[in-house]
C-alpha cells in the first residue's frame, strides 16, 4: 500500500507532513483493529477507504492541520458525532423531498428518492464515510459536485432537489406538466430534470415583463425575446438575463439566497443555448408554448 496517506499537494511544510502522516497512520490501525479485529492485515483497497473515512471525518481537506492538533481522537469523536448530525439532516430533508414532489410523474425520480430512502441502513460513517450506498440517477439543473462525498453529498443533493420542487409549487401541476411534456413527451420514463423546462419559461416571461406563472410563452411572445437578444452582445445578455432572474424571484416572492442564486446561475447558463437558437433564427426550442395541459 502507499504510505503516502495525505495529498501530494499538502499545504503542510514537510516536517508537519510527517507529523501529520504519522498522526494518520495511527488513527488507521485503531479503525482497522477495530473494523477487523481477527485479522492482522487488510487489502491495501480496504486500508486506503478507511484512511479516507478518517480525513473525511476530521474534516482534513478543509484543514490538513487538524491532524497536527494534540487531542486528534477526541477530534475524530467530534467528527463522528457530527457525522451523526448530518445523517439525521438527511432524514429531514428525505422526507421533505418525498412530501413535495411535484404532481407530474418521473420514474427516476421515484426510484432515487426510494433508494435515498435506504441510505441510512446502509450508510457506514464508522468506518466508510466517504461511500454513497443508494442510487442517484436523477438529474438535477445544477449537478452536486462530486468533491462532496458520504453523507455531505446526499445531503447537497437531497437540498437541491427541495429547492427545485418548492419551486415547481408554485406553478398551477397542469401547466407545469404541460411545459415539462412540451419539452419531453416521455419525461415520465427518461432521465429528465422537470424543473428546469418550467423555470426557463418563467424567466423570460419575467425577461419581457409578464405574468411567470402563465408559464405559456406564445409565438408572439417568443418573437419580443428573439428581437430583444438578437442585438446583445454575450456580456449584455448575461445582464439581461440575471435582471430576468432577479424580476423572476420578486415576482414570485423569493428571498432565499439559495434559491436566488440556484436561478441566476440558471439563467446565466441559459446564455449559449439562447444564442445559438437566435443565431438559428427561432427560440421556438427555448421557450415553450402550451398547446394543451396533459393530466
Amino acid at each position: 500500500m502507499n504510505t503516502e496517506l495525505l495529498p501530494q499537494r499538502s499545504p503542510l511544510s514537510m516536517e508537519e507532513d510527517l507529523l501529520a502522516q504519522e498522526a494518520l497512520w495511527r488513527l488507521l490501525r485503531q479503525q482497522a483493529r477495530l473494523y477487523a479485529p481477527e485479522s492482522s492485515s487488510l487489502p491495501a483497497e480496504t486500508a486506503a477507504a478507511l484512511a479516507e473515512s478518517i480525513r473525511l471525518t476530521l474534516g482534513a481537506a478543509r484543514n490538513p492541520r487538524i491532524l497536527l492538533a494534540p487531542d486528534l481522537e477526541e477530534q475524530f469523536r467530534l467528527g463522528r458525532r457530527r457525522l451523526e448530525q448530518k445523517v439525521e439532516l438527511s432524514r429531514q430533508l428525505w422526507r421533505t423531498a418525498c412530501l413535495t414532489m411535484p404532481e407530474m410523474e418521473n420514474r427516476s425520480l421515484s426510484d432515487t428518492l426510494r433508494s435515498i430512502g435506504g441510505f441510512w441502513k446502509r450508510y457506514d460513517p464508522r468506518f466508510f464515510a466517504q461511500n454513497v450506498p443508494c442510487d442517484i440517477d436523477y438529474q438535477l439543473s445544477h449537478p452536486v459536485s462530486e468533491q462532496l462525498q458520504g453523507v455531505d453529498y446526499v445531503n447537497e443533493w437531497l437540498r437541491r432537489l427541495c429547492l427545485e420542487q418548492k419551486f415547481l409549487s408554485q406553478f398551477d401541476p397542469a401547466l407545469a406538466r404541460a411545459i415539462v411534456a412540451r419539452s419531453c413527451p416521455d419525461y415520465r420514463r427518461l432521465l429528465v430534470n422537470l424543473f428546469e423546462p418550467v423555470a426557463v419559461n418563467a424567466l423570460g416571461l419575467a425577461l419581457l415583463g409578464e405574468d411567470p406563472r402563465s408559464l405559456s410563452i406564445p409565438t408572439p411572445l417568443r418573437r419580443r425575446l428573439e428581437t430583444r437578444f438578437t442585438a446583445l452582445t454575450d456580456a449584455e445578455s448575461d445582464a439581461a438575463l440575471r435582471s430576468g432572474a432577479k424580476s423572476l424571484c420578486a415576482v414570485l416572492g423569493i428571498e432565499a439566497s439559495q434559491t436566488t442564486r440556484y436561478l441566476d446561475d440558471l439563467a446565466l447558463g441559459l446564455r449559449p443555448r439562447l444564442c445559438a437558437a437566435v443565431e438559428a433564427g427561432t427560440l421556438e426550442f427555448v421557450f415553450l408554448e402550451v398547446v394543451s395541459s396533459p393530466a
